[in-house]
């Protein structure tokens, strides 16, 4: 290419961007235009900077077909194909950097709009109070299950509700169980194989709101047969 040949002779005679451009009466940010192939010399102007560093225009252009320097008319029609070429790259990356610019402004959209949306949903979050409290706490037993239900102070489908039954004397292993919340009730449901009716347990509720926990305490004393079911508020 022009651009890169200009640059590498003008470093092989010796000379600066500065010199060159005082041989041929042109400041040097046009050399450095040159050089970088954003801009291209006319065919007169091209003879002079042949003339300046002793070379051949054939050697310049990169094609011995120049080698008369004195075809100005050629001369100008290789130049002129050479700043077609130019001006496609120019277009080519106007395109590249409007996409980018396009895709730039898709992503800061997207996070303006990601940050405005957590934003919101965290102001609009639900906040456990420092106390929760539950009533109407009721047991029942059947054959198969032991089911627990209670009314909470603060009800949503999005919190956890989870209910463990803990041996008060630690002598066997306890049960934990999620509580279905529905219509402002809780509902827990344990399998009762895997409880011993005749043993002391506390039953705690947890509840959890995306890492903010609450622990409230439903029954102590807990006891049950097949079909009752007896315990301490």
């Amino acid at each position: 290419m022009l651009n890169e040949n200009l640059s590498r002779v003008r470093k092989e005679r010796g000379l600066t961007q500065e010199a060159l451009a005082i041989k041929l009466n042109v400041v040097r940010q046009t050399v450095s235009k040159w050089e970088k192939g954003t801009a291209v010399p006319d065919a007169d102007t091209l003879c002079r900077i042949a003339d300046a560093l002793d070379v051949s225009i054939a050697v310049l252009l990169g094609d011995s077909e120049y080698e008369a320097q004195q075809d100005t008319g050629a001369i100008a029609k290789a130049l002129a194909q050479i700043n077609e070429q130019l001006a496609i790259r120019n277009r080519h990356t106007a395109t590249v950097w409007k996409v980018l610019c396009l895709i730039s402004l898709i992503v800061i959209g997207i996070l303006l709009g990601k940050a405005h949306w957590e934003t919101n949903r965290e102001d609009s979050a639900i906040r456990l109070p420092d106390l929760v409290e539950v009533s109407d706490v009721n047991f029942n037993s059947n054959d198969e299950e032991l089911t627990c239900f209670f009314v909470p102070s603060i009800g949503n489908e999005d919190i956890s509700y989870m209910v463990t039954l803990s041996c008060i004397d630690k002598s066997i292993s306890g049960a934990t169980t999620t509580a279905q919340y529905k219509n402002g009730i809780c509902t827990a449901s344990f399998d009762k194989s895997k409880l011993f009716g005749y043993a002391g347990y506390c039953a705690v509720l947890s509840i959890d709101y995306h890492g903010d926990v609450r622990n409230v305490t439903l029954a102590d004393g807990l006891c049950f047969d097949e079909n009752s079911c007896s315990w301490q508020h």
